[in-house]
């Protein structure tokens, strides 16, 4: 056990070894050699010898074994005469086998500078740098102790030279006798060591104990702020008087005790002292007309005060008082008091009465004005409310009342008016200064895309053609033997019927297929119009852009004016070159732009100046003198402000602008601005928000004091235009293309099978006629049918064969056709209809009154109507416009206990958790929505081709934005297989604006259990017969050489003679032996007591006699007899050890 003392004992021996590693690694530089390529052309050491391997006889060279060439690098003092042997002062290094005769690090060649740890070898120091050196690099050959080592030297090169530090290297070339290598060096210091040896200490710091930076060469450059020899004393505040204030940290200053005010230059006067100054601390030296030990007693108090009005006389009488000697009709201490004018008080809200020959004067305080200071003085003359703020005059000040698109003290800031979402049917919102612009639907007009535009009344159906409105365009209901988008199209396919032998056939394929009417144009089939289809036009140009077909699938847009690009999607930037001019900001518009012009400039391009003295801001004859973005008074008989508009001071609340504080200086004031705004009375932004370009990605920055807006270009959103708006939501791609999101632009990569701008035409692969013998090609999604005639059969209908055709829901369909069964596919095969067995329940549908959802489109089959259900879980609001299609029948009932949120699980039962994100969810959607989607996926069909697929869903009771679905399946095998066939068809790009809103699926299936592996059994059995087997063999082996030796003896009984005696003597102890060895053997094999030896038996009956003779035979036999009894053993324990493990087992 450890005591205290030893643990101690080892607690000081670790901190003395961390010590001294410390030490040791802290080294002031390190020496670098690289390599760079190495010849060594015969392979051959130093003395003559090859490497590895023998000369060849014929012409003396190596054999093809090359060498393990490794560098040995010493470096060591200067020396005159070098030796190669003693220690390596400096240090030494090597490394290890890196290459055979010849070999070359390419990265060190032609980039010595780069870093290569191949080939290098550094050596590091931790004294000062001595310049002069004596370096030693050796070639050797590494062998595994076939040689001696001091015999595979290659090469030997010895270098003395001076060097100093750096990041160069110096490339050395020495070519030997036996070998040549090229290497480059360099001696570099430590990080924070510099000079020429290294012994420069330099550590940037910024804490206490100094604030300071290390240039090139190690020297200290203190930190702006700071000065010193260590850089830790700061510089105070410009101005600050260093005997009076200090700092402790760069820019302040503080006053040490008696002084004061920002510079520390005001001493602080006597506690009390009232009309004193000072020139050191705590002194009250007293003014003029002043006394009294705090200075507090006018010694002049009519000088000062001038307390007799109306032309009374002031006499001074003591300190602080004083008598006044009033003239005819006036009385009172200060004559006051007149006879009639100011008896009634005439002078309102703290104005002072005087008389005067014509009756009184009132003096009236600030904020006042008038004959009688009745009339509050008009803040709102000078109209400091811009952008349209409505002005409201108060008591000694004003407040703004901005319109809805500008905020601020002075309505100067910009509002965000997009943040309120005002555009309702519109693309985007794009915020501009002071307003807001939205960008329409089709059939969408007015300031918030809120009026509805009747797209029928231009007349666009032609030829008679009635005209519908769609929520952005039109529709065109045809008249018989017309088609096309405004039934400008002649259908001849009604007008001229097909004659002949090859008759137009009327074939019924349930499966929806969009036939195409141009690259822009698809007709969706619906109930609502008389021919049963509706004509959409691809919106892939945009809301600016027309489409127009070309050949081959392919489109073009036709741009609005004002904009361009591929897809119509860049508005044309009327900014460029700048119009606007004096600072104006661009604002771009739709082929205009706007001028956003700074503080005193006005005008369509801002080169208008302002005249501030429009208004007549001077008051009481003051002459209004315009500036720029400001106006001047000339204030005339003592009149004072910023307007001439007071007499007692020249500051009032609205003499400086924008939070400004003004100074009063006799016949002048000054206004101290805050951060963000300039000028005279501050009414001049800096702009300082916008200068470090804040907008990203072509935005326009509009800045006021300290705040800014960011006017986004098309296609990008956010504070700073930093966002690229997603134009893939809602997807616009169909049949499910990947959209490709752009800069306000997209591009629909479409399935196999489709094209177009969106992806809406199915591509015909019927148009190469690859149906044979008269047949009917239907096309499909990516593939084609071929509907063949009565005889014939195959995938081109080139076989001979009869084929029965189907009846199903009182239609025919030909053999080999498919169609769609509500959510199940059925296929006619030989007069017999198979189809899918998926559970399709009751389809949602939208109700007549209208309203949108995730599949806007989903109408009920024919026959049915859409009504109203009650029990409708409502996933993402509002759902009242969904119902079900009706059903003549009722549902089955289902009798599962496979139900969502139920937590019952077998080996037919699965749940999945779909998890979705609430804000990709579309508006108006239900968990019946969900379950639809489920049960209409292909990958749904394929599961339920062969057996009954059961899905229903719930809301889940533990979290709000999931899903509960369970499954239920016929076969239990194949539920596993089932609930990862549908989680891997959600893992895949699809249309369904839905399922791209889940963001994790959980799946639980109940485990089952592990196959039994039947190998290990069946191994131990047979070991087990073979163990059985082995001992029946030994066994009877034994027992057959008995026999063989009580025959052998019996025949040589005859011929014993008395020539045998001698040997009876020592017969008694071979017979012992003998019997306890065959004994010893039989236990061995014959485990059960009950067993005994036959052998042993037949020896102990026989006489001494008989076992003389016998002796010579069971010698010859004693080597056959132990051989088989320890195979027997040996097998025994093999077959024992198997067994126990199988049992283990």
């Amino acid at each position: 056990m450890w005591n205290c003392m030893g643990i101690s004992n080892c607690l000081s021996i670790v901190c003395v070894l961390l010590t001294v590693w410390t030490e040791v690694s802290q080294s002031s530089g390190y020496f670098e050699l690289q390599l760079i390529a190495v010849q060594n052309a015969n392979g051959e050491l130093s003395d003559g010898d090859c490497c590895d391997g023998e000369r060849n006889t014929q012409d003396l060279r190596c054999s093809s074994d090359e060498c393990d060439t490794y560098f040995r690098v010493c470096l060591k003092e200067y020396q005159t005469d070098v030796t190669t042997t003693g220690l390596c002062i400096y240090g030494s290094g090597s490394t290890n086998v890196i290459g055979g005769n010849s070999f070359q690090f390419k990265s060190a060649k032609n980039n010595q500078n780069r870093n290569n740890d191949g080939g290098k070898i550094v050596i590091p120091f931790q004294f000062a740098w001595p310049v002069s050196y004596t370096l030693i690099v050796e070639a050797w050959d590494w062998d595994n102790g076939t040689h001696s080592s001091e015999d595979l030297l290659i090469e030997r090169s010895v270098r003395k030279e001076r060097i100093n530090p750096g990041d160069d290297r110096q490339t050395i070339q020495y070519n030997g006798l036996t070998a040549s290598f090229e290497y480059s060096i360099r001696v570099r210091c430590d990080e924070n060591y510099y000079g020429s040896k290294c012994n420069k200490l330099c550590r940037p710091r910024n804490d206490w104990h100094g604030h300071y930076v290390c240039d090139q060469f190690g020297n200290r450059g203190c930190m702006e702020g700071w000065m010193g020899t260590y850089c830790t004393t700061a510089i105070c505040k410009q101005g600050c008087n260093l005997l009076q204030g200090v700092c402790s940290a760069p820019g302040e200053c503080t006053c040490t005790y008696g002084w004061q005010g920002p510079f520390c230059d005001n001493c602080l006067p006597y506690p009390g002292c009232v009309h004193g100054t000072c020139v050191k601390p705590w002194q009250c030296t007293c003014e003029k007309n002043w006394g009294g030990l705090l200075c507090e007693k006018d010694l002049n108090y009519c000088g000062t005060n001038k307390p007799c009005k109306n032309g009374g006389t002031c006499m001074n009488t003591e300190p602080d008082e004083y008598n006044c000697a009033c003239p005819d009709g006036y009385s009172g201490k200060n004559c006051e008091i007149a006879e009639h004018a100011c008896v009634s008080n005439p002078c309102a809200n703290g104005g002072t009465c005087h008389e005067v020959p014509s009756g009184f004067e009132c003096h009236c305080p600030a904020g006042w004005a008038g004959p009688t200071c009745a009339k509050d003085t008009d803040e709102c003359a000078s109209n400091p409310c811009a952008q349209g703020g409505t002005c409201i005059d108060m008591e000694n000040g004003f407040e703004c009342l901005c319109l809805p698109q500008w905020a601020g003290k002075t309505c100067q800031i910009d509002v965000n008016e997009c943040m309120g979402k005002p555009c309702l049917n519109a693309y985007s919102c794009k915020n501009l200064i002071g307003g807001y612009h939205c960008a329409c639907f089709r059939g969408w007009a007015g300031q918030n895309c809120d009026i509805s535009q009747n797209s029928c009344a231009s007349g666009p159906c032609r030829n008679g053609g009635r005209c519908h409105t769609l929520l952005d365009s039109f529709m065109c209901e045809c008249p018989h033997g017309y088609t096309g988008t405004t039934c400008e199209l002649k259908d001849h396919c009604k007008t001229n019927p097909c004659e002949g032998p090859s008759h137009q056939q009327s074939l019924v394929v349930p499966s929806v297929l969009i036939p195409v009417i141009d690259s822009c144009t698809v007709a969706v089939a619906t109930n609502g119009t008389q021919e049963g289809v509706w004509h959409i036009s691809s919106n892939v140009c945009g809301p600016h852009g027309r489409c127009i077909s070309q050949p081959a699938g392919n489109f073009t847009c036709s741009c609005e004016p004002g904009f361009t690009g591929t897809y119509c999607h860049e508005n044309i930037n009327d900014c460029v070159p700048p119009p606007c001019k004096n600072g104006g900001t661009c604002i771009d518009g739709i082929s205009s732009f706007k001028c956003f012009c700074p503080d005193g400039w006005e005008g369509t391009l801002c080169d208008m100046d302002v005249n501030e003295c429009s208004r007549n801001p001077c008051k009481n004859g003051g002459r209004c003198v315009n500036l720029l973005n400001h106006f001047y008074c000339q204030c005339q008989d003592n009149w004072k402000g910023k307007t001439c508009h007071s007499r007692e001071s020249q500051c009032d609340s609205s003499t400086c602008s924008n939070g400004g504080t003004c100074f009063d200086h006799g016949d002048t004031f000054r206004c101290t601005c805050l951060s963000g705004w300039v000028g005279s009375t501050c009414n001049t932004a800096k702009n300082s928000t916008c200068d470090s370009n804040p907008c990203e990605n072509g935005g326009t920055c509009v800045g006021g004091g300290d705040a800014y807006t960011c006017i986004c270009k098309d296609g990008w959103e956010g504070p700073t235009c930093a966002h690229n708006a997603n134009d893939c939501n809602p997807q616009p791609c169909y049949n499910g293309g990947v959209c490709v999101d752009g800069v306000n632009w997209f591009r629909c990569e479409c399935a196999p099978g489709f094209a177009g701008p969106d992806c809406r035409i199915n591509i015909d692969e019927c148009q190469s006629s690859p149906c044979a013998y008269g047949s009917t090609c239907v096309d499909e999604i990516n593939s084609f049918l071929c509907v063949c005639p009565l005889g014939r059969a195959g995938p081109h209908c080139q076989e001979c064969e009869y084929t029965a055709a189907c009846r199903y829901s009182g239609l025919q369909f030909p053999h080999g056709s498919r169609w769609e069964e509500e959510c199940n596919t059925c296929q006619c095969v030989n007069g017999i209809v198979r189809c899918s067995k998926v559970r399709c329940g009751r389809r949602p549908c939208l109700l007549q009154r209208g309203g949108a959802g995730p599949d806007s489109s989903a109408p009920c089959p024919r026959g049915q109507e859409c009504v109203e259900h009650q029990f409708l879980t409502c996933f993402a609001k509002p759902c009242h416009q969904w119902g079900v299609c009706s059903t003549p029948d009722p549902p089955p009932p289902l009798h599962t206990q496979c139900e969502p949120n139920s937590g019952y699980l077998d080996n037919s039962c699965a749940r999945i958790t779909l998890i979705f994100n609430r804000d990709k969810v579309p508006q108006g959607t239900t968990v019946e929505n969900i379950c639809s989607e489920l049960r209409y996926l292909p990958i749904a069909q394929t599961l339920a081709k062969d057996c009954t697929l059961l899905i229903l869903c719930d809301l889940s009771y533990s979290n709000s934005d999931a899903v509960e679905v369970a499954m239920v399946s016929d076969y239990p095998t194949s539920i596993q297989e089932a609930a990862s066939a549908i989680v891997g068809a959600l893992s895949k790009r699809h249309n369904s604006t839905v399922m791209l809103a889940v963001v994790e699926v959980k799946v639980e299936t109940q485990v089952m259990p592990q196959s039994v592996d039947h190998l290990v059994p069946v191994l131990c059995v047979v070991f087990s017969v073979l163990w059985i087997f082995c001992i029946v063999v030994c066994v009877w082996w034994t027992r057959k050489r008995k026999k063989e030796r009580e025959r052998e003896s019996a025949a040589e009984d005859s011929t014993v003679n008395n020539q045998l005696e001698p040997l009876r003597v020592s017969l008694p102890q071979h017979k012992d032996n003998r019997g306890k060895d065959i004994q010893h053997e039989c236990k061995k094999l014959m485990n059960p007591p009950d067993r005994t030896c036959d052998g042993a038996e037949g020896d102990e009956e026989e006489d001494g006699e008989e076992e003389e003779l016998r002796r010579g035979g069971m010698e010859l036999d004693k080597f056959s007899t132990q051989k088989c009894s320890l195979a027997g053993e040996t097998f025994f324990f093999v077959l024992f050890f198997l067994f126990t493990n199988c049992r283990s087992l």
